[in-house]
């Protein structure tokens, strides 16, 4: 797959071929594609100036990747996406500036936004320059967040470090309330950071990019959340001194709070930032490591047939045995908790534990503890309630699914 480098022509342009073409060379490639989009209804003479550009540009430039040069026609950022689809190409490449501002900046903003292929805005070529030679690792940022597309910026990433060294900080921002609830957790305070929830959300982190294959360092940093997601990564990319900053975009698929992360991040980092669509191919280049299985029961019968799938999954791990009672139920704690130990399979020696909690929302109480104890999955048994049942007593597997990411396994009763 090629990396597609767009051009407007300008010096600044030069920045982006810089960087394109070490990457390029760095990857391997068998060419690198220069483009530039002319405005739809310019002349053959305009269209031979750009192309005599292009060759220029790419001329002061000793490089060991074939150039192929394409002068198109058409609306910018949409023609230039759609080329890169066209070309099979996994990357796009375009200058961005110290800043995207004006037209620039709105160029670049599109760009984002309609493109199904990951965009580098480059603001300083010289790192990615370095990199291609092998003089230094790349140091970025990526903000992560619990959606899916924050998995498809880490594979990318993990991509990035098979060619060469990536120094990674796992970026994250929270917001005390949001991060209390979902651990289950008492809020200590709405503007003072809490150490509880980043140590927490510092192990998921660096959870979420195990095994960390390749070359080069990770750690994992906190922000206290009082404003913009985008504002706090841009200050977490300048006291981490990194590079680029990664971004995942949702683009138009209802984004709420997180909406407008990649819009500040592209307008006003002074990093070269780096966008990963939803749409975009990328390779897995892992697969998840299930150390850790939550088992939910009541305790009815068919409820703990889901423990034996929780056993079977988490082979030469850990399995979390989970009840949780009413407030009115008068049951001692002590005796439901010696009936979940006793409820290991014959021959089973994955280390066992067992949890009682007390909460009339149960399903709520089960995502908060699986979020707290960090495991890799859910099991639970579905009473399959249709009707008035439902209605009258809701399903708790339906509104877990609601409540967490983690993935859950839901053994049912009938079709």
């Amino acid at each position: 797959m090629p990396i597609l480098c767009g051009s407007d022509l300008s010096p600044g342009s030069a920045d982006a071929l810089a960087a394109a073409i070490a990457l390029a060379e760095r990857r391997g490639d068998k060419e690198l594609i220069l483009v530039h989009i002319a405005e739809a209804g310019d002349q053959a003479p305009v269209m031979n100036d750009a192309q005599k550009t292009l060759s220029e540009q790419s001329d002061e430039f000793v490089a060991r990747v074939p150039v192929r040069i394409e002068v198109r026609a058409g609306a910018t950022a949409e023609t230039l996406a759609d080329l890169a689809i066209a070309e099979g190409a996994d990357l796009i490449v375009v200058g961005a500036g110290p800043r995207a501002a004006g037209r620039l900046g709105s160029f670049a903003g599109h760009l984002v936004e309609v493109t199904a292929v990951p965009v580098l805005l480059v603001r300083d070529p010289g790192p990615w320059v370095e990199f291609g030679r092998g003089e230094r690792a790349v140091k970025v940022l990526v903000g992560v967040d619990d959606s899916a597309t924050g998995d498809v910026a880490l594979h990318w990433l993990k991509a990035m470090r098979q060619i060469g060294p990536v120094d990674v900080t796992l970026g994250a921002v929270y917001y005390p309330d949001e991060a209390c609830h979902k651990y289950g957790l008492k809020l200590q305070s709405h503007v003072e950071r809490d150490p509880e929830v980043e140590e927490l959300l510092t192990r998921d982190l660096l959870h979420r990019f195990e095994p960390a294959v390749g070359a080069g360092e990770v750690e994992a940093r906190m922000r206290l959340g009082l404003g913009r997601i985008g504002d706090h990564l841009i200050e977490l990319a300048q006291d981490t001194g990194v590079d680029a900053i990664v971004v995942g975009t949702r683009q138009r698929t209802g984004l709420g709070k997180l909406g407008s992360v990649s819009s500040v991040v592209v307008a006003n980092a002074p990093q070269s930032v780096i966008c990963i669509p939803p749409e975009a191919q990328v390779p897995i280049q892992t697969t998840p490591r299930i150390r850790r299985v939550l088992v939910a029961t009541d305790l009815t019968p068919f409820a703990n047939r889901a423990v034996p799938y929780a056993f079977s999954i988490a082979q030469g791990g850990e399995v979390h045995l989970l009840h949780v009672m009413s407030h009115e139920d008068d049951t001692s704690p002590q005796e439901l908790h010696a009936r979940l130990l006793a409820m290991r399979p014959t021959g089973v020696a994955t280390a066992l534990h067992a949890h009682v909690e007390r909460s009339d929302d149960t399903a709520e109480r089960i995502g908060q503890i699986s979020s707290r104890l960090g495991v890799d999955i859910i099991c639970i048994a579905s009473h399959n309630r249709s009707g008035l049942g439902r209605a009258l007593l809701g399903s708790v597997a339906d509104r877990l699914l609601r409540e967490t990411r983690i993935p859950v396994l839901i053994l049912r009763p009938a079709p």
